[in-house]
């Protein structure tokens, strides 16, 4: 029996989010049908182009869906992480307001922009000041259940913003690939959950592969965003730090500092999403990146999602990289929930009067 398949191992996980995790497939279901209820008071082909605002967890979203959308995409996206809107966001623009929590100042405070762009806005949210201010301009907004940690809400603020771009043509039509992803967060769920065993679960094999590591981690095209994804997790689950790159960019800079690692090449574990349907110029360069750098690394392991389209290859992945974030903050004895320096740097932010919007006290 592996450390992981114990009990008292999993115990330091206080706000439950690994069971959390294994709920994915009812937040795929409650942000699917939250969407296309949606009452959305302009046409799609009032859309020019899609400006997705939001932070941290909330923000992810948006890059995953236009990784994995990348070469279908019928609208240029880009994600906002700012307080101030790009300057050709105007009144033919799409801008999602992403905000679990619905105060979150940068969003927010690009929500006035919006309005006084007269852009066309949709907001997801599960209260907050977003949500009021929502109601008292007549925006549409998804809400999505409260009282979650933003990072474990990401099916319920990635499922409607998916769903949503699809029914105003910024996507082509997907209800067939909905049904390949919900399918595959249930055989992920089925994989990796804490009832599988060590010998039997890739996902706590890999988070005791990194115990003690600093993990690398490198995406391309699809998998990109899925990169940066599983480093935060790894940051706000695993209490660790951790890198993230995506080829081919990496080979054209990152790489030569493997030439003077020092001591930290005792310490750097790679990972590598890797997808099938990646180019096949990158396929090439994650082998031989792999070959030049492995030697002077703790490790480099090849990882692949399951699944017969890319989105369910993606949701795969997002589960594995929750999972084993988790099992591994859980090794190091450290509860996986709390992440108060950042609740510490947001009092220190409002202590000093910055982040103020529209009045905010």
């Amino acid at each position: 029996m592996g450390a992981l398949d114990r009990p008292e191992t999993l115990a330091v996980d206080s706000l439950g989010l690994i069971p959390g995790v294994g709920e994915a497939v009812q937040a795929f279901d409650r942000g699917r049908a939250s969407a296309e209820a949606l009452e959305i008071p302009f046409p799609p082909d009032a859309i020019r182009d899609v400006a997705i605002c939001g932070m941290g967890g909330s923000a992810i979203a948006g890059d995953l869906i236009a990784g994995v959308y990348r070469d279908r995409l019928r609208r240029p996206v880009a994600t906002v992480r700012d307080y101030i809107l790009p300057g050709w966001v105007g009144p033919d623009t799409l801008v999602v307001l992403c905000s679990y929590s619905g105060n979150t100042e940068e969003t927010l405070t690009c929500s006035m922009q919006a309005m006084e762009r007269k852009s066309l806005i949709v907001g997801i949210t599960s209260n907050g000041k977003l949500a009021d201010l929502g109601g008292r301009q007549g925006m549409p907004i998804i809400g999505v259940p409260p009282g979650m940690q933003p990072r474990a809400a990401l099916l319920d603020l990635f499922t409607p913003m998916l769903v949503t771009l699809s029914r105003l043509g910024v996507l082509p039509p997907i209800d067939g690939e909905l049904d390949d992803g919900r399918a595959a967060l249930e055989a992920a769920v089925a994989a990796y959950g804490p009832r599988v065993g060590e010998s039997e679960n890739p996902a706590k094999q890999l988070a005791t592969e990194l115990a003690g590591a600093v993990p690398v981690i490198y995406g391309a095209e699809a998998t990109s965003a899925l990169a940066y994804r599983w480093k935060c997790q790894f940051n706000e689950n695993s209490k660790v730090p951790a890198f993230w790159h995506a080829l081919p960019e990496m080979n054209h800079n990152e790489i030569v500092g493997y030439e003077g690692l020092a001591g930290f090449h005792k310490l750097a574990h790679v990972l590598m999403l890797r997808d099938a349907r990646q180019h096949r110029q990158v396929e090439r360069r994650f082998d031989l990146t792999r070959r030049l750098i492995e030697e002077r690394v703790r490790g480099v392991v090849s990882i692949s999602g399951d699944g017969d389209t890319a989105l369910a290859r993606l949701l795969d992945l997002v589960l594995l990289g929750d999972y084993v974030s988790l099992y591994l903050g859980c090794l190091h004895e450290v509860d996986p929930g709390p992440v108060e320096i950042i609740e510490q740097l947001k009092r220190d932010l409002a202590s000093s009067g910055y982040g103020r919007v529209d009045g905010e006290a």
